[in-house]
């Protein structure tokens, strides 16, 4: 019979494959018991504290088991051995008396014979190879215990998942609270940017609107808010906006100058001024003071003394509201009236830097005000999360 090296090499890869699918029933339940017992331990915190719901709980106790199973899988083939060491595992399993590994030696040239004693060395250990009753040697073994603990594991696991947890509707109702808190954050930022963006307020005025908004973001981003400490938050947010709106407010001179601006708009010089002012068009009513300012020396002597009647009257009716439009707008009829165009126009534009004044102010009221409203139903959003939670 003709007894080549790869009958060798051929056997021990073959013995070598069993002992894999040996291990494997071994290694691999024990694997997928240690993620098992971890989803379990899991599982027993989140029937004591909000953590996860019943189908969260299910997808980690599958991606436990599955990680465990990889983990067993890893130790079966992931080692590699070498011929020589499958052939020193054959030898010590089998009581081949190192005739394998000796075998492998000479082949690979770690051991140097003569060619005949080579020759006869492979032949005993083929010879003896061929007697081995692998079967019998190297036997399947299934640990009993193990899969008894993988069947209690996963009952208990499958009860975790069905059965109601009483976490659940405390759990949702944080989840809701955090979600809405998270919502209020997003729109927080799109009124950061709005005031950014508004052209009709001045620097000051954003840094002053932007500051409680800024505050309210910073603490409801520190992390773990709870419901009452974003409630709080949001309320002193809007607080401070509203007291900003009130600082600004500008409806009593927008009343007040719907009559004053009664007898400019009969006037036909400054028509555009008085009817400016009797729509409430602040920025406008400054434009149109401006812009009379400059027409002001093409006027007749005549047109300049029934003006500054007019500019006079409207000066009077905003006395008590806003004097030093008043002032202005008085002033400016006093210059007229003493034949002072100079004085007269310096004034109207005075007045026109107060009016656009007053409509930064109305822009800034109006801004807070809307922002305000805004973080009122947030607020009450937050202080509901918990309510629908509670209701789901």
């Amino acid at each position: 019979m003709n007894i080549t090296f790869q009958d060798l090499v051929t056997q021990l890869h073959r013995w070598h494959g069993r002992r894999q699918l040996r291990d494997g029933l071994l290694w691999l339940p024990q694997g997928l018991l240690a993620g098992l017992m971890l989803a379990l331990g899991v599982a027993i915190v989140a029937r004591l504290r909000p953590l996860l719901d019943n189908t969260q709980l299910a997808y980690v106790a599958i991606g436990m088991g599955l990680v465990g199973l990889l983990v067993g899988l890893w130790l079966v083939v992931g080692r590699r051995p070498s011929l020589v060491e499958q052939a020193r595992f054959a030898d010590q399993q089998f009581g081949l008396k190192e005739r394998a590994s000796t075998a492998v030696e000479i082949q690979s040239g770690d051991l140097a014979v003569p060619s005949e004693i080579a020759r006869l060395q492979l032949a005993d250990a083929v010879t003896a190879v061929a007697r081995v009753d692998a079967a019998r040697q190297l036997p399947f073994q299934i640990n009993r215990r193990d899969w008894l603990f993988l069947l209690i594991s996963g009952f208990l696991l499958f009860l975790f998942v069905f059965l109601p947890n009483p976490q659940e509707t405390t759990l949702k109702k944080a989840r809701a609270v955090q979600q809405q808190i998270a919502e209020q954050v997003t729109a927080l930022e799109a009124l950061q940017e709005e005031i950014l963006q508004n052209d009709s307020l001045t620097d000051e005025q954003r840094q002053e609107l932007l500051q409680p908004i800024e505050g309210a973001l910073q603490e409801l981003q520190a992390g773990d808010v709870s419901q009452e400490q974003a409630v709080a938050t949001l309320s002193e947010a809007e607080a401070d906006l509203r007291q900003l709106a009130a600082d600004n407010n500008q409806d009593d001179l927008r009343q007040r100058l719907q009559e004053a601006g009664q007898p400019l708009a009969e006037n036909s010089a400054g028509q555009s001024l008085g009817q400016s002012l009797q729509n409430g068009d602040l920025s406008s009513a400054a434009a149109a003071a401006a812009q009379l300012a400059d027409d002001l020396p093409t006027l007749s002597p005549q047109e300049q003394q029934d003006l500054a009647e007019d500019l006079a009257a409207a000066a009077e009716s905003l006395q008590g509201v806003d004097d030093q439009l008043a002032q202005q707008l008085a002033e400016a009829a006093n210059a007229l009236q003493n034949g002072d165009v100079a004085a007269a126009q310096e004034a109207l534009r005075d007045a026109a830097g107060t009016l656009q004044q007053r409509a930064q102010e109305n822009a800034a009221s109006q801004q807070a005000q809307s922002a305000a409203g805004q973080l009122a139903e947030g607020r009450q959003e937050v202080a509901q999360a918990g309510q629908t939670g509670e209701g789901q």
